[in-house]
């Protein structure tokens, strides 16, 4: 399937990796607040609501593809401690935090949002990987056990009608 890359405005026919470009918490605040509610990067954003400020980093969730050497990815957005959101943007070395995942991945039920994960920082400017918890939830199993390519890209489908 040829499909055309919202980064770079090409064309590719092999799978393409999946980027959540927010968290489901920054799309909950009205687009008219979030000037004074939110900062917002393509790594790091925070919001704040009733209940206080909050602080998410983008990371990748690495599933194998059975039939491939390399794996699929799905770029998305955890919640991190101030303490750790602050280290991470200061670009200290890290070892492993806890993070609930923020966003809501088509294709998954239940829901994936707020699974449990670790990020787990690399060198360079390469995104954190999310490890989720090791639960029974299909997207912590398929991250476990690994994907067809067609789940792959049934996983990826909805997202390029989007684009």
């Amino acid at each position: 399937m040829t499909y055309r890359c919202a980064t770079c405005d090409e064309e590719h026919d092999d799978l393409p990796d999946l980027g959540l470009q927010y968290p489901d918490p920054y799309l909950a605040v009205p687009e008219h607040e979030r000037a004074h509610r939110a900062t917002f990067t393509s790594d790091v954003c925070t919001t704040i609501d009733d209940d206080g400020e909050h602080y998410f980093m983008r990371g990748v969730i690495l599933i194998p593809i059975l039939e491939r050497d390399e794996p699929f990815g799905i770029g998305a957005w955890v919640s991190q401690s101030k303490s750790n959101f602050d280290r991470y943007v200061a670009g200290e070395d890290m070892d492993p935090t806890f993070g609930w995942l923020v966003n809501r991945i088509a294709g998954y039920e239940p829901s994936t949002a707020l699974l449990k994960t670790q990020v787990h920082f690399r060198t360079g400017k390469q995104r954190p990987t999310i490890v989720l918890e090791p639960t029974e939830h299909p997207l912590a199993v398929q991250q476990r056990e690994g994907i067809s390519l067609d789940r792959a890209w049934a996983i990826v489908h909805p997202y390029l009608a989007q684009s």
